[in-house]
């Protein structure tokens, strides 16, 4: 039976994925110009791009939610962790980056607009959050500006700001080719 309550209790200290992160603005929009700060802190699914992933760390921040015609304008910032395997040591890379996050939701939005559309009443941060942070994501890290790579000696990595000559000599395997005569008889 304690192994139950182990079991519970490991659970319950996991943080938990939500599936929407609701806001009610209907009072907020009674009057234009009015606004709010609402915080943000929620645990994504993992999302990856190329190698770079998000981690089961909380993305936290906040917003500022303000009634415009038609609908609310939200900006903000947030901040989560990410992590990756670095291009050329393929060391994992983990750090922190903020995004900022700046929609307007319109009731009655048209459909080949940028504008998100909700019922007057309650916005949804959570798609607004996650692809914020799912197209922050870099494609290519580098756990250093310096990273040489896993064997400079052979592969050089080419660092911006420095050119790197690399002298090399003909190829060993063209070598039988080296006593050919190739000429008019």
């Amino acid at each position: 039976m304690g192994s139950n309550k182990q079991a519970a209790d490991s659970l319950a200290d996991q943080p938990k994925l939500v599936t929407k992160l609701p806001v009610y603005v209907g009072d907020l929009r009674q009057r234009l110009g009015e606004q709010r700060t609402e915080p943000v802190d929620v645990v994504l699914p993992t999302a990856v791009v190329v190698q770079s992933r998000t981690t089961s760390d909380p993305v936290v921040g906040e917003v500022l939610i303000e009634s415009i015609e038609r609908g609310v304008s939200v900006t903000g910032v947030v901040t989560f962790v990410w992590e990756a395997d670095c291009r050329r040591c393929l060391e994992i890379v983990q750090r922190t980056q903020e995004v900022e996050i700046d929609e307007i939701f319109q009731v009655d939005a048209p459909g080949d607009s940028e504008l998100i559309d909700f019922d007057g009443q309650q916005i949804d941060l959570l798609p607004v959050v996650r692809d914020a942070v799912v197209l922050s994501l870099p494609l290519a890290p580098l756990c250093g500006p310096g990273c040489e790579g896993p064997d400079p000696s052979r592969y050089p990595a080419e660092i911006e700001g420095q050119r790197v000559l690399v002298e090399k000599g003909p190829d060993p395997r063209w070598a039988a080719l080296d006593g050919l005569q190739l000429g008019d008889d």
